[in-house]
């Protein structure tokens, strides 16, 4: 290389993406600094647009003013091909752009405009074909040539990374456990005589992070305020706002962070609005207990994928690497120490980018082709004669995403045939145009244990349906604000807050009366199920069943995106499920048993502006029954 061509790597998490590149000033791998004070940011986005997409931490600052089109991990969405999200049909491919060139942003304002020869990208090893497809078509957009784009699965990289320092003799076998935010990837590789690692077995879970472990405190502080401030516990279920919700999380974040090196952390849960807080101290040995289901979940695959490979004794390991985030905690070191010897070093977050510039080094020298096991390379636009540095200036605190001057395209069906046959869709908001990959529009999965199913809806092929008068038939006209935006009157009669209700549901109600205001002065009810009524037959106890109901568009927005982000969600309950429709307005979260037995179910639809509160179905299907039957999911 010469001594203006760089090399970058980025590692595109479920939760947080880190980078690393070959440094302007020492040319060696270093960490690349994604915030002025972080080396990850955050993956989330907030599509405002197709091509208006802001990433990070800009977009979850965001994703209170728009619920639908707040994305808090566009990684899980990568297998499904097609994402519906804030009315537009998107290849998957999009959102991951959007994400990959705001990193692509950082590095190259670090080496003064100049692009990289180089772009290496990570990706679990349980990836399909399909899969790696889509970050190579998201990495295709970022004006880079084809021949300069390759991929290297994450066991692989870390591998490289930490085995860089030590030559390993062919055969050698080392383990790696990539204990992530939101996923779980175990891999056993053995040493090869080019120099790389062939990948003799690999397991992984999806569905299991530093997210649960949060979700086991969330719950714990659930518990705690039950018996000291059942009040407190209410309204942060039902009326907190986002910024108070933010709070407790951030908090419970920081303490398990912190329970990693002291023996004890405080959580502080805040009121707002005049009411009071409360501070909890939770000790590590709590922290232990609590987690230890999901702890000895990781041990047990750990021990599955080793059986896989025929290691059948810690001295067959050479080394058992643990990586990621959540591989801090003490009590994962120890779990896992019988199992291999344990090794770790420096910032787990960033190994694997860092390692993907190792395990590139071959292709980066020019001595030879991609190593054993590496994703074909897609084929990529052409690209301009000259690269034009200003595409990538250094991000504004805004972090607003603009796509290069090619469009975005939808995956051609010979790239992914199992959609050669969709419908095109309509014409979308903004005046554009989007092929439409798959013949339903995909229900994103966010929050992790949490199942996000669609209950039927409207075509997704059709544009998205613009917001109703939160009032109702009979209600106050919709106006519309100085920025072209729809204002919704909030209804503060009980005709009126009824009116606004799916038929199907309002017509079963009877003895309303008023329980409380919505955060913007909007009137709550508590009505009855009328007894007999076929939205309860067969799904509960039998008498009369009451409902919570309100109808406020604002502050419905912010009861969805609470939903879906788990801040109401007691994930560690015996079962804890989220339901939305297919256009992603409406969103239910589902727990329990609770009190006899019963389900309960929170609701918000954030065009309509409904919210309602049930507590009484029988059993989970129960719930999804109820949910359909009123009308509330469709």
């Amino acid at each position: 290389m010469s001594a203006r061509e760089w090399v970058l790597g980025i590692d595109f998490g479920t939760s947080n993406t880190a980078a690393a590149h070959t440094g302007p000033v020492s040319g060696s791998v270093e960490a690349l600094q994604l915030s002025h004070n972080r080396t990850t940011m955050s993956s989330s986005v907030f599509v405002e647009s197709p091509d208006r997409i802001a990433v990070g931490d800009v977009a979850a600052d965001r994703a209170e003013s728009n619920p639908a089109a707040f994305m808090p991990s566009p990684k899980r969405v990568v297998a499904q091909g097609v994402v519906n999200v804030n009315g537009y049909d998107l290849p998957a491919s999009v959102p991951v752009a959007a994400v990959l060139e705001s990193v692509m942003a950082r590095a190259v304002g670090a080496h003064g405009g100049s692009a990289p020869s180089e772009l290496v990208l990570t990706h679990p090893e349980a990836w399909s074909p399909r899969e790696i497809q889509v970050l190579l078509d998201a990495a295709s957009r970022l004006g880079l040539d084809a021949s300069q784009i390759r991929t290297v699965s994450e066991p692989r990289a870390a591998a490289h990374y930490y085995s860089r320092a030590n030559t390993l003799a062919p055969g050698t076998k080392i383990a790696v456990f990539d204990f992530g935010g939101g996923t779980l990837d175990i891999a056993v590789l053995e040493a090869n005589d080019a120099g790389t690692f062939d990948v003799v077995a690999a397991r992984g879970d999806n569905g299991l992070g530093g997210k649960n472990f949060d979700a086991f405190v969330r719950r714990w502080v659930d518990q705690q305020l039950e018996s000291r401030d059942p009040d407190l516990l209410d309204y942060l279920r039902r009326e907190a706002p986002m910024d108070v919700r933010y709070a407790l999380d951030d908090s419970i974040r920081r303490a398990k962070e912190l329970l990693s090196e002291a023996p004890s952390a405080t959580i502080t849960v805040t009121g707002g609005d005049g009411r009071g807080s409360e501070r909890f101290q939770i000790t590590r040995e709590e922290f232990e207990e609590l987690i230890s289901p999901a702890l000895e979940k990781a041990a047990q695959l750990t021990r599955a994928t080793l059986a896989d490979a025929r290691v059948t004794d810690p001295s067959q390991l050479e080394a058992l690497y643990l990586t990621g985030g959540s591989s801090r905690i003490p009590i994962v070191h120890e779990r896992l120490a019988e199992l291999g010897p344990i090794a770790t070093l420096d910032d787990p977050k960033t190994v694997v980018a860092q390692g993907a510039i190792a395990a590139a080094a071959p292709i980066v020298r020019g001595l030879g082709g991609p190593p054993p096991g590496a994703a074909p390379v897609a084929p990529a636009p052409t690209p301009p004669s000259s690269y034009a540095p200003q595409s990538y200036a250094p991000p504004v605190a805004a972090q607003s995403y603009s796509p290069p001057t090619q469009q975005f395209s939808a995956v051609s069906p010979d790239q992914n045939p199992a959609v050669a046959d969709a419908p095109a869709a309509g014409p979308g908001r903004g005046g554009r145009t989007w092929a439409m990959i798959a013949a339903a529009a995909v229900v994103v999965a966010v929050g992790v244990g949490v199942g996000v199913y669609a209950l039927g809806g409207a075509d997704p092929a059709e544009p998205a349906a613009a917001p109703a008068a939160a009032g109702g038939p009979s209600g106050p006209a919709a106006g519309s604000g100085g920025d072209g935006a729809v204002t919704v009157p909030v209804p503060a009669s009980k005709e009126a807050v009824i009116a606004g209700l799916p038929p199907a549901l309002r017509t079963e109600l009877e003895n309303c009366k008023a329980s409380g205001e919505t955060d913007n002065g909007g009137l709550q009810l508590q009505c009855q199920i009328r007894e007999g009524s076929a939205l309860t037959a067969g799904i509960t106890e039998g008498g009369y069943q009451s409902i919570i109901v309100s109808v406020d568009v604002k502050d419905a927005k912010k009861r969805v995106i609470g939903i879906r982000q788990g801040f109401q969600n007691n994930t560690a309950a015996a079962t804890n499920e989220t339901v939305e429709d297919t256009a992603r307005s409406a969103a239910a979260h589902i727990d329990g048993p609770g009190y006899n037995d019963t389900f309960k179910i929170w609701y918000a639809n954030s065009s309509t502006g409904v919210m309602a509160s049930f507590n009484g179905a029988q059993g989970l299907d129960g719930a999804k029954t109820f949910l359909a039957r009123s009308g509330l999911i469709h």
